[in-house]
């Protein structure tokens, strides 16, 4: 697929609430994506592609999460897919990043309540990889400000030819979802722990009221692998017997504790390449 090689987020710096503000000098000046003129050339040359969106919907700590959509993000760049990371996590939630992965100064959240146009907010990493916050959405869809253009709307307006959306949620709320798309496909990851298990269902109590029945796919990270296939089967059995929400196995990888490289604490987790490798090779089968 072709890519608007020439095109640029429009950020000029860091959120002045991001601990990383400092670093803005750093990382150089940006170039705002284009007019409604270059929009409609955009098209014509890239044509007007829809993305699959995929909601990672983490039952991991909050710096596994950003660390979970960054890998995976970065896994489908590599295998040549246009890819748009959205970090939904806040940044009072992490423990270990001190702000977000790029520096950006306003988030999806003032987009789809209208107080700022999309060129403002996405920021160009690599010719294959953008990246945008949306810790903002939440508020903006409990205020009722939120306007009817989704984000997959708003990006074929643009002539971003995006081939996925990739949004990392320790919170995935329903209610937020059509702001991002009418279609977006969820994937829970969980490690077997009682307390991420727990968050786990809750994620899927929002999500059973949008799949219609159909079977959600989980993933499990970390323990060893009999731990992992029984944590599959106790959520299962909960999700079938509380929602009677049907759940697929992506099966389990291993995880160790960044205890084992003398940093964090046991409930941080240093999550492997074959995870990435497994979600990104369940994105592209579907595609």
């Amino acid at each position: 697929m072709n890519t608007p090689q020439d095109s640029q987020a429009a950020v000029d710096d860091h959120d002045t609430d991001s601990p990383a503000h400092d670093t803005r000098a750093a990382t150089g000046a940006h170039h705002e994506v284009g007019s409604t003129d270059q929009a409609h050339g955009l098209r014509a040359m890239f044509g007007d592609g829809v993305p699959q969106l995929y909601c990672l919907a983490s039952a991991l700590p909050p710096d596994a999460t950003v660390t979970l959509g960054l890998g995976t993000a970065h896994a489908l760049r590599h295998r040549g897919h246009l890819t748009l990371l959205v970090d939904e996590v806040p940044l009072f939630e992490r423990q270990t990043s001190k702000g977000f992965a790029f520096p950006v100064r306003f988030d999806l959240g003032q987009v789809f309540s209208g107080s700022i146009g999309l060129n403002r907010v996405l920021r160009k990493v690599s010719d294959k990889l953008w990246f945008a916050t949306g810790v903002k959405v939440a508020a903006a869809v409990a205020a009722k400000r939120t306007r009817s253009l989704s984000l997959v709307d708003m990006l074929q307006r643009s002539g971003l030819d995006f081939e996925f959306v990739i949004i990392a949620s320790c919170e995935p709320f329903g209610t937020n979802m059509p702001c991002y798309g009418g279609d977006v496909q969820r994937i829970v990851v969980a490690a077997p722990d009682d307390a991420s298990l727990s968050r786990a269902l809750s994620h899927l109590r929002e999500l059973s009221v949008l799949v219609g029945g159909e079977a959600v796919p989980v993933l499990i990270v970390g323990g060893s692998e009999a731990e992992g296939h029984q944590a599959f089967d106790r959520l299962a059995q909960q999700s079938q017997q509380l929602l009677e929400q049907p759940l697929r196995s992506l099966g389990w990888v291993p995880s160790a504790s960044a205890t084992r490289f003398g940093q964090g604490n046991d409930h941080d987790l240093v999550l492997p390449i074959t995870l990435y490798q497994s979600l990104v090779g369940h994105m592209t089968a579907l595609g």
